[in-house]
């Protein structure tokens, strides 16, 4: 996934603090008193459009889809109501309901896009299951059918990425983890991805069930809000272990495919490769270096240095999840057993 420099996550984090540390101020300093009603308006103006207003331009924008400014403006109606005395916000209570008709026209409006899909869905299903493939997993022959029959465009993206992630999350457990061969080749056993995840998700459920409680004593609407993420994070989670376990990296006789979680993938033509060669560089790039870089180094408790880098000789373009796309001119790879894929690869490369 793409990520923020530290200068721009530093700016952000100053600018929000700001923001948040002044409406405070107003209301918690004596000296201040009394407030006019009107000075409530201002501090649901900073929460609810200064701040998602923020957040999409320093880590939504060419990132995330726009759908998710309306969660940020909930929550931050959410936080305002926490710092705003009830006798100033009285005269506001409008807001909340504002908000909600957002949410319920964003809510038709994706409705309609599903209902068109759904339409579409037996069509999509035949083609993949007749479509032959030299790539058996589900990513890369749904892809392939979904192209057939609908335009591209980020939403279609978006709504592909989610669907993915219910197939890993909810329908791939009883699938059989495809075993390596001479093609297939794994980059996920001799990390502890798999359990870092597993922690995370035992944090995710505690943290849920305590704080949806917490959440409801004082916001039936904000909690449900929360949980409603809450689990959609869940089964991210999930997806993602399974997508790991189940998508090795993959060498044909034209191709090397890339994919790596549910969050990136890359299609190489073996013809468009370079050199591959161990990795000497640096364990960290600067921002502008890890640009042109496919980082298929997974996440781990410490972030392991690759063992390959695969240069190609024209830029190539990388996916990401939510239809997110950048140009790349060299992959980074750590493989469980790399001196096997580093033969198979040159040989593919030789043979063309």
């Amino acid at each position: 996934m793409i990520s923020l420099s530290k200068n721009k996550w530093l700016w952000f984090s100053v600018v929000i603090s700001l923001v948040v540390g002044s409406n405070l101020l107003i209301y918690r300093l004596e000296s201040l008193g009394p407030l006019p009603t009107g000075i409530a308006l201002g501090t649901l103006f900073d929460f609810i459009i200064t701040i998602p207003l923020l957040v999409y331009f320093f880590i939504l924008r060419k990132r995330y889809s726009l759908k998710y400014i309306l969660p940020v403006m909930i929550a931050g109606y959410g936080a305002a109501v926490l710092i705003i005395p009830h006798g100033l916000l009285a005269a506001y209570s409008f807001v909340k309901y504002i908000l909600l008709a957002g949410e319920a026209a964003f809510f038709l409006l994706e409705l309609y896009v599903v209902i068109n899909l759904i339409a579409k869905i037996p069509a999509i299903i035949k083609s993949y299951r007749t479509n032959a493939s030299e790539i058996p997993t589900f990513p890369y022959r749904m892809k392939q059918a979904w192209d057939q029959h609908l335009q591209p465009s980020r939403v279609q993206e978006i709504f592909f990425s989610d669907m993915t992630m219910y197939y890993y999350s909810l329908f791939s457990w009883r699938k059989k983890t495809m075993l390596p061969d001479e093609r297939m080749y794994t980059y996920h056993k001799k990390t502890g991805t798999i359990t870092l995840y597993i922690m995370l998700i035992h944090a995710l459920v505690l943290e849920s069930v305590g704080f949806h409680f917490l959440l409801h004593s004082w916001s039936p609407l904000v909690a449900t809000i929360a949980l409603v993420l809450n689990v959609y994070t869940l089964l991210f989670f999930l997806a993602e272990i399974q997508a790991i376990r189940n998508c090795p990296i993959m060498i044909t006789d034209k191709h090397l495919y890339l994919q790596i979680g549910l969050n990136k993938h890359l299609i190489v033509p073996l013809a468009e490769i370079k050199s591959i060669h161990q990795y000497d560089g640096p364990e960290r790039l600067t921002n502008d270096e890890s640009k042109q870089v496919f980082d298929a180094v997974l996440a781990d408790f410490f972030k392991e240095k690759p063992t390959f880098e695969v240069e190609f000789h024209h830029p190539i373009e990388a996916r990401f999840i939510y239809g997110i796309k950048k140009k790349v001119t060299k992959a980074h790879l750590r493989l469980d057993e790399p001196q096997k894929f580093f033969q198979a690869l040159t040989t593919k490369m030789n043979a063309e």
